[in-house]
């Protein structure tokens, strides 16, 4: 199914639902989504401004319509979710192109029993224990506070290796304790099972959550004659996970732990650990997670060994004002030295309130900051330091961003830990400023309109230096969509970015 038939099949839908609605005398309320975006990309050699014909001569089309339908009196939700991508012009085998077809069917009582379900088919987003034991080092050190309960739901933007599932969820309050049980099946029936309690007593809380999984995993083949991943048969691949989390008063504790074993690869651990501790207006966070180097994730795709350290600290202040200090560092295993690592700094004042709003409208205001450094010696010789740093300022309806990088290669003294050895010899890579402008006007007759211009400078060691600029565009015409324009320019003038990308909700 194309485009054509995507966008006839959610109008339908759209206009007979509410129809079949009213004869039928059901109660229910409806909103309708048609969200998505044109893109290309496109260089001319000669540095000038491309042509009009070639900037619409082909991109990227994506489109996803979303129909919700909810049923108060049954506490029931229906949700129709479709997205098609695909290049424009049409090509018959277009290996990116997708049409991604899903229903979600969503129970939630009201009543004293408190039960909650759902069904779902088609490409769907994991949550939870599942979530943080896949692409475990591409994910930010799992904190306490960005855990959540293991769940899924129909993904918004698939893309084209994604295959279509079926998901059963059923949650019920058993003896003062919360019992849910999920699973899942794909294409080619490999299971997926959760389960998990939840109980309270006292101020405190706790919750168990188990996870299982089981497939056959394809055969891989070695991309290079010297590969260091060798090529795999077809192998059976399972997964064991069970996470906790356990919360009283001010202070939290979270840990998971997975166990995988792959046939003719073998068996592999990772874990997480994580303490929470707060005291207003401050809250103190530490985190870290290592894997053994047969660890196979989520997915049954080898993580690899590596081990991991954070630490947080904020200062709340009324209005949104923030402090957070923020430190990670990272090894190649457990009993190696640290040898990547970044610091980050970042503070917001706290808003103004509506009594200094009214008075003075238009004063300059700070406001937001951030400084950041990292260090990569996993090659002492050539180790990748970086910082950077951004500013905020706000005057009336205008707000403007002002940010600079700065990037060098650093050959490290052999003595101490290649994270924390001085440089003995650095070798300046680039340095980057840009500014950002950004005008919303008050009393828009249509609306509201969002006007965006940056543009910036990279200097380059021994390479041409960079300008790039942007321009965006965003109108929201009342309360039922919005429609943006971006245009970017990486190497001004030579190459080009086009987005064009709409958003249209309507509710009944």
């Amino acid at each position: 199914m194309g485009m054509k038939a995507f966008i006839m099949v959610f109008f339908l839908a759209a206009g007979i639902l509410p129809i079949m609605a009213d004869s039928l005398q059901i109660p229910m309320d409806w909103r309708l989504l048609w969200t998505g975006s044109w893109y290309n990309s496109l260089r001319t050699e000669e540095g000038d401004l491309p042509p009009v014909e070639e900037v619409f001569s082909g991109g990227i089309l994506y489109n996803r319509g979303d129909l919700r339908l909810s049923l108060p009196q049954q506490d029931l939700a229906l949700r129709f979710l479709a997205t098609d991508k695909r290049l424009v012009p049409f090509e018959e085998n277009d290996g990116r192109a997708g049409f991604n077809p899903a229903l979600g069917l969503y129970y939630r009582g009201t009543g004293s029993l408190g039960a909650e379900g759902r069904f779902l088919y088609g490409v769907q987003s994991e949550f939870g224990l599942p979530a943080r034991i896949n692409n475990v080092w591409l994910r930010s050190v799992p904190f306490v506070e960005s855990r959540q309960p293991s769940s899924r739901d129909l993904k918004a933007e698939p893309a084209a290796r994604d295959r279509a599932e079926s998901y059963l969820y059923l949650a019920l309050p058993l003896f003062g304790m919360d019992v849910f049980a999920s699973a899942a099946l794909d294409e080619e029936q490999n299971p997926a099972i959760g389960s998990g309690i939840g109980l309270e007593m006292g101020g405190a809380a706790l919750r168990f959550e188990g996870f299982y999984t089981q497939k056959t995993l394809p055969p891989r083949n070695a991309s290079t004659w010297f590969s260091p991943s060798p090529p795999l048969p077809e192998r059976d691949f399972e997964i064991y996970a069970l996470g906790t989390i356990f919360q009283y008063q001010n202070i939290s504790f979270a840990s998971d732990w997975a166990f995988s074993e792959t046939f003719a690869w073998g068996e592999g651990v990772y874990g997480n650990a994580a303490l929470r501790l707060e005291s207003r207006p401050w809250r103190f966070s530490l985190a870290g997670d290592g894997a053994t180097g047969r660890f196979a994730d989520r997915s049954g795709s080898s993580a690899g060994a590596a081990f991991r350290l954070a630490g947080r600290a904020e200062h709340f202040w009324p209005r949104s004002g923030l402090l957070r200090l923020q430190s990670t560092i990272r090894a190649p295993a457990l009993d190696e030295d640290f040898n990547r690592g970044n610091f980050s700094v970042y503070y917001r004042p706290s808003a103004p309130g509506a009594a200094e709003r009214r008075e003075n409208p238009n004063k300059l205001r700070f406001s937001r900051a951030s400084l950041s450094l990292n260090r990569d010696a996993r090659r002492p010789d050539r180790t990748a330091d970086s910082i950077s740093g951004l500013a905020g300022f706000i005057l009336g309806p205008f707000n403007s961003t002002f940010t600079g990088s700065l990037q060098n290669t650093s050959s490290l003294a052999d003595d101490g830990i290649p994270l924390f050895s001085a440089p003995a010899f650095e070798s300046f890579d680039s340095f980057r400023v840009s500014g950002e402008l950004g005008w919303r006007p008050a009393g828009f007759p249509v609306g509201s309109l969002d006007l965006r211009a940056r543009l910036g400078h990279t200097t380059r060691a021994e390479k041409e230096n960079l300008w790039d600029l942007s321009l965006n565009c965003s109108l929201r015409p009342g309360k039922w969509g919005r429609i943006g324009l971006r245009a970017a320019s990486t190497d001004f003038p030579r190459r080009w970015n086009y987005t064009l990308s709409w958003r249209l909700e309507q509710s009944f």
